[in-house]
């Protein structure tokens, strides 16, 4: 019975993209954004080969497959303008509009599997990771806590069964999720940590950011152990910052002023210590476009993954992408009473309450 709601979720919102599509509403959209000066930066975790996304432990809402990845860059040089996060700089316009392309974490597959494109393509890319948690199994909790998850249920079951296990755990202190584990590994008999040991789910090694680092991928700060900032003292979070942007530097050898926080969680006060730290530019999860008005320590983004940027027949399809990213950051601009071109509202666009019907049919 899952299945075939899910399947019809999906169905429907095909139909409605493609309505959206053939109507010329994301061209539309993708037209204000350009002529706003806006940049559409994306958010981009995990591109892994078919066997190593049949293995992983990691939630499907960061991962893109290798074939998906490809046609998804593909795209991007044809149809955008792909520009350097540190360079980047919204309020002007151009010819076509520009996008920013970050991953965050450090996953080795960025590496293996992702760079060869990214170098064929000459494509700008910032990768955000944490010094600390590099060359390492599993070194952020999720993966290691699904895995323990998947032991005291059933061995076929797929990540995305917890996932709302692992939303609340994101709310925890350490001492809470550190609980949770030896919760679960007693539950288990005792399992020890190794039994979550999975060579898919590494991060890279300095050597492999070396050499992305020479060929032109720009590096930025993740905190130095993936703390989400705002369940931390701000001493600790100081000392995130510090540490991350120190180890950086120190083996890059340039300067690093570009920061993704944790979980895009951000306040006021982690802001502040953003800027104190000497970070220029720092980027949330939000859902929206970057522009003139953006706060430059708070820059949104639009999240990417495998299952919001294909069709029906499981593969890339750029109007998905363009609904994805372009039609959502275009309503966050308009839900933000920024003035609009006229040409966007002529013909009327689809009503809010149209839009609120689709997303009740599964479209997020």
């Amino acid at each position: 019975m899952t299945n075939i709601v899910t399947r019809l979720r999906l169905l429907a919102r095909c139909l409605w993209v493609q309505f959206l599509d053939w109507f010329g509403y994301l061209r539309r959209a993708e037209k204000a954004l350009r002529e706003q000066g806006a940049i559409l930066t994306l958010t981009l975790h995990r591109v892994l080969d078919d066997v190593s996304y049949a293995e992983t432990n990691s939630l499907s809402g960061i991962i893109l497959r290798e074939r998906t990845f490809q046609e998804l860059v593909r795209f991007v040089t044809e149809s955008y303008d792909p520009v350097d996060l540190a360079q980047a700089t919204p309020g002007s316009i151009a010819s076509r509009l520009r996008v920013v392309v970050t991953f965050d974490d450090g996953w080795r597959d960025n590496y293996t599997t992702a760079f060869p494109i990214i170098r064929a393509a000459r494509l700008p890319v910032t990768i955000f990771v944490c010094p600390a948690l590099l060359q390492q199994d599993q070194p952020f909790w999720p993966e290691r806590a699904i895995r323990l998850l998947k032991t005291s249920a059933k061995k076929d079951a797929r990540p995305d069964q917890f996932s709302d296990e692992i939303e609340r755990l994101k709310a925890c202190t350490t001492d809470e999720r550190d609980r949770f584990f030896r919760e679960i590994d007693s539950a288990n008999n005792g399992q020890s940590f190794d039994l979550a040991r999975n060579t898919v789910d590494q991060t890279m090694s300095w050597t492999e950011i070396l050499e992305m680092n020479q060929s032109g991928v720009r590096f930025g700060s993740h905190t130095d152990t993936h703390q989400i900032l705002t369940t931390i003292s701000p001493d600790a979070a100081r000392s995130e910052l510090q540490l991350s942007k120190v180890a950086l530097e120190a083996t890059l050898g340039n300067a690093c002023q570009e920061f993704a926080y944790p979980n895009g969680n951000w306040s006021a006060v982690t802001r502040r210590l953003v800027q104190e730290a000497g970070f220029a530019r720092a980027l949330s999860t939000e859902h929206g476009p970057w522009i003139a008005k953006s706060d430059p320590l708070a820059i949104p983004r639009m999240n990417v993954s495998e299952g919001n940027v294909v069709g029906l027949t499981g593969r890339f399809s750029p109007a998905m992408f363009r609904y994805t990213t372009t039609w959502k950051a275009w309503r966050s601009m308009r839900r933000n009473l920024l003035d609009l071109p006229a040409g966007l509202r002529t013909p009327k666009s689809p009503s809010p309450t149209s839009i609120r019907a689709s997303e009740v049919a599964g479209q997020k």
